[in-house]
């Protein structure tokens, strides 16, 4: 391991020398925040536009599938408008799946193979995540096809119906554990809703006009950033992207910031109990980072908690809006969790702990300039949210500060309980 570490700190300088001037950036006047990584030792280039949904607030919420009319009448379950994780799970679904623009999404899919790019959509409940690359020399086209798949979907009726199978049949497999688990999971990503929980019945009160509203008002571009990497300078990087995304349509405010705010209040749920066959008990605490120390104290404490406890009970968990969770979890009752807390509480880091996990973090951090896809996506990521720290605030975090956080954070009372097998 020392020698890995050691390799990757060796070779860092040179890997640094093909961008040495670091991330450059520009807005266009819609909104959308663009960033640039100058890399003209290699063609290859790389596009990544991170999105985060921009959420109406709850008196202008998405009209439920009653508001379509004579189409409902006389279906009582149709008055019930379907949960946020409805929509947003189904408008990821869709997107990968619809066609763009003039093409259908096979004939789309197989532009992107014959320049020899590659195009993938995921996400989180946070919003879409489309990643370009590739090493064909028609850079025009890489950014056209990019702001196709991104600002022209074409959503059809089939295309909803399929992704609803889809989920409905994943929900059959899944069984009660395996999906409270990851209903409970999504929970914890988005603290700041009340998420209704997938199912099949909210899955039927949507419809293909709701979805495309959904997607019209909350995909935008003043809630985006565009990465892009490779052998351009910012002139052509600015001409290339106004020329192709210039046009989506402009936000709201285009100086909203980007950063979820996250109440208290949202932090408070009773245990969720889920009948089982097998035991399991999870504890999640929430914690928020709200200024820069706390932003450093929570990226070493993201290293070295898992470190610490086996890594089958504790991980650290990263929500959408700005903060983490650290996620306990055993095959017995809460009880033996709540010793697991408050013995952490008690004892804290020492300093050679606290040392350990900066120069872990350190070493992780410049070890990015050797992977360019890894780089990109932390320039991108940061230039979103905005919640890095760097590495002197890391340095700067001492014993004290960092274990008064701790305890801090290691509130019961704020805590996401998960029961499985209970009575």
């Amino acid at each position: 391991m020392k020698l890995i570490m050691a390799a990757l700190l060796m070779a860092l300088p040179l890997a640094a020398q093909s961008n040495a001037e670091g991330p450059q950036f520009f807005r266009l006047q819609n909104g959308l925040r663009v960033l640039l990584l100058e890399n003209h030792q290699h063609p290859l280039i790389r596009l990544q536009l991170r999105t985060v949904w921009a959420l109406p607030e709850p008196s202008e919420a998405i009209p439920s599938a009653a508001a379509k009319g004579p189409e409902t009448k006389g279906n009582p379950s149709s008055q019930i408008p379907p949960g946020q994780t409805s929509l947003e799970s189904l408008a990821l679904g869709v997107l990968g799946k619809c066609s763009v623009g003039h093409r259908s999404r096979s004939a789309f899919n197989r532009a992107v193979e014959e320049r020899g790019l590659s195009l993938w959509l995921s996400g989180k409940p946070d919003g879409p995540l489309w990643i370009l690359s590739g090493g064909s020399p028609e850079v025009e086209s890489v950014f056209s096809l990019l702001a196709d798949a991104v600002m022209r979907p074409i959503l059809e009726g089939p295309d909803l119906d399929a992704v609803k199978l889809r989920f409905i049949h994943e929900l059959h497999e899944q069984g009660s554990r395996k999906n409270a688990r990851m209903d409970f999971l999504h929970q914890l990503e988005r603290p700041d809703l009340d998420l209704g929980l997938l199912s099949e019945k909210n899955l039927s009160q949507i419809y293909l006009e709701q979805l495309q509203r959904f997607i019209l008002t909350t995909l935008r571009p003043d809630r985006a950033v565009l990465a892009i990497s490779g052998d351009l300078n910012l002139s052509q990087a600015r001409q290339l992207a106004q020329l192709n995304f210039g046009t989506w349509n402009e936000g709201s405010d285009v100086n909203a910031p980007l950063v979820l705010k996250l109440s208290s209040s949202a932090l408070k749920h009773p245990p969720m109990i889920v009948p089982s066959d097998q035991k399991e008990t999870i504890i999640a605490l929430p914690f928020l980072a709200l200024d820069a120390k706390q932003r450093a104290a929570q990226d070493l404490l993201s290293i070295w908690l898992p470190r610490s406890l086996r890594p089958d009970l504790c991980s650290i968990y990263h929500g959408a809006a700005g903060w983490h969770s650290l996620i306990l979890a055993t095959e017995g009752m809460e009880a033996s969790l709540r010793r697991e807390l408050l013995a952490i509480k008690k004892s804290g880091l020492k300093t050679e702990d606290l040392e350990q996990a900066k120069s872990l973090w350190i070493a992780g951090r410049r070890a990015l300039a050797l992977h360019p896809q890894e780089q990109l996506s932390f320039a991108a990521e940061e230039t979103l949210s905005g919640l890095k720290p760097s590495e002197q605030e890391i340095q700067a975090v001492d014993l004290h500060g960092f274990n008064a956080t701790l305890r801090s954070w290691l509130d019961l009372d704020s805590a996401r309980i998960l029961v499985l097998g209970g009575n």
